[in-house]
């Protein structure tokens, strides 16, 4: 059985491993940190999973790319367009957005099959927790400072802590899978890597650049702008901080993109 026949046979079950993980992490029992545990081991076997998905496919193949699209509601729609680009990123994807009526955005990322599902599926699950989160850190809002300035502050810190752990749980995954090979040399082969054993890092470096070169034929006027936002006030930064620690997947996003994870 080839190395790809293995990977397709059990794609299933990583989704099911994800999803009993984040299910463990939204439960109420569970204390923060333990939430935070479940969260970033999911985030890890996707990773992994994905880096799986890298080493038997052909990084020239471009039927496994594809495209989605939804549409990123407000309140603070531009904001959180930096948190599905922090998602989209750190899942090997690229993002792009454009403006629509009455200050809502429509987002499109590009990536492969199984990545940009994962994006997908994170990304509107994590806006919802951001929403709730700062729905509860309003009332303590401290006086004296204007709504909107909290809450641009508190989304600032939530996209850098949850931006941070997701790469944190990426390095992690990539050490993992380093770790496999070496320990069986000559184990994994790519086409990317001319049928030679490949290095997870040549492997990743060309599925990016894969990506790049599918985005870039979709969107060729697209130019990278980087944008920083200015806090008026830090006051919302360390709360919206400390709700992206305790930031884990609402089960109910999960079920329903349970065909897009598992396809």
């Amino acid at each position: 059985m080839s190395a790809a026949d293995t990977f397709v046979r059990t794609k299933e079950q990583v989704a099911d491993k994800v999803r009993k993980l984040l299910a463990q992490a939204e439960d109420r029992s569970v204390t923060p940190e333990e939430a935070q545990s479940f969260t970033a081991k999911a985030q890890h076997l996707m990773t992994k999973y994905s880096i799986d998905l890298a080493m038997v496919a052909d990084a020239d193949d471009g039927r496994q790319l594809t495209e989605l699209s939804w549409t990123v509601e407000g309140p603070y729609a531009s904001h959180k367009i930096h948190l599905i680009n922090a998602v989209a990123r750190t899942n090997d994807c690229r993002s792009i957005y454009a403006d629509l009526p009455q200050g809502r955005k429509r987002i499109q990322v590009v990536g492969y099959e199984v990545d940009a599902a994962w994006v997908q599926t994170l990304s509107r699950s994590l806006e919802i927790q951001l929403l709730a989160a700062l729905a509860g850190a309003a009332r303590e809002r401290p006086a004296g400072v204007h709504g909107r300035t909290f809450a641009v502050a508190f989304i600032q810190g939530f996209i850098a802590e949850v931006a941070g752990r997701l790469h944190q749980a990426r390095r992690e995954a990539v050490v993992t899978a380093q770790q496999a090979q070496g320990a069986q040399p000559g184990a994994a082969t790519s086409a990317a890597t001319g049928g030679a054993a490949g290095s997870v890092a040549l492997v990743l470096v060309a599925k990016s650049r894969r990506v790049d070169e599918e985005f870039k034929v979709r969107h060729p006027q697209t130019r990278t702008v980087y944008s920083n936002v200015r806090l008026q006030s830090w006051s919302g930064y360390q709360p919206g901080r400390a709700a992206g620690r305790q930031a884990s997947i609402a089960r109910g996003r999960i079920g329903e993109q349970r065909r897009g994870l598992s396809a």
